[in-house]
């Protein structure tokens, strides 16, 4: 029964926030305990053309060129996949201290950082990764 509320509630959140985070992968729709972390550093994540270890402490900057976190975790869906990221969100974006699960599709790799056009408001939606 949890879990059907929980996943109503983040099919809510993301209808309500807006058509581009309604357009976020299907993979972040799923309870965060659909996720698994990667383990293994040499493991790639092929639309980021980097490795886990690569990303792992990276940068994630928001649609204005500012910090808004740092990967945290790469996930994997049940298949074995990399399909997210946890991004340990900065206290100053205004939605407290949290980790959240930002899909793969929702990162840009500049070659410094990665970027993400979600809002900070859009951040604060998304599940928590609580490991």
């Amino acid at each position: 029964m949890r879990k059907l509320i929980s996943a109503t509630a983040v099919t809510l959140v993301m209808v309500a926030a807006g058509p581009s985070l309604a357009q976020q992968s299907a993979a972040i729709a799923n309870p965060a305990n659909a996720y698994r972390e990667v383990k293994d550093d040499n493991v790639m994540v092929p639309s980021l053309k980097r490795t886990v270890g690569q990303l792992d402490d990276m940068d994630v900057m928001g649609p204005d060129g500012t910090k808004v976190g740092e990967v945290e975790e790469v996930l994997m869906d049940a298949s074995g996949q990399p399909v997210a990221v946890v991004v340990d969100v900065e206290h100053g974006v205004g939605i407290g201290d949290k980790e959240v699960i930002v899909g793969l599709d929702q990162l840009r790799d500049d070659g410094r950082s990665l970027t993400t056009a979600l809002s900070n408001a859009q951040l604060g939606t998304l599940p928590i990764w609580d490991d």
